[in-house]
């Protein structure tokens, strides 16, 4: 089942190309949430398939060619944790903008019903209960 974890979450990242989101994937419980580390410019959870399609809306209005390179997918059994860079431009300064992060899916019935994101990759393999 872990295996097909993965691979859900390779397909969402798949569908999250510029002026897109995974939201529009099939793939994400219409209850999601998505959780912003607590020194996020705006910390917590939201929640909802809308709020989740929110947030992507808001990276590519402020974010052009907004793109996620993944560098790994790790199975945690019914979570998935992932180190990525996050690549585009500022539209307002066009500065270019490049960020590596890591972050955790969380899994149940074919489907992704959390997301949470950490500013530092170690950060998502401990939350993941993944050595470093």
């Amino acid at each position: 089942m872990s295996q097909e974890n993965v691979e859900i979450v390779r397909r969402i990242y798949a569908s999250w190309a510029p002026g897109s989101s995974p939201s529009e994937s099939n793939l994400l419980d219409p209850n999601i949430e998505w959780v912003n580390p607590s020194d996020a410019l705006e910390p917590g959870t939201r929640k909802g398939i809308e709020a989740f399609a929110s947030i992507t809306g808001e990276l590519d209005d402020t974010v052009r060619d907004f793109r996620m390179e993944v560098e790994r997918f790790i199975d945690a059994g019914d979570r998935v944790a992932v180190i990525a860079t996050m690549r585009g431009h500022g539209i307002a300064s066009g500065v270019a903008i490049k960020r590596r992060h890591g972050s955790v899916w969380t899994i149940r019935d074919g489907k992704a019903v959390r997301f949470q994101w950490f500013h530092d990759p170690d950060e998502a393999l401990e939350a993941a209960g993944l050595p470093e």
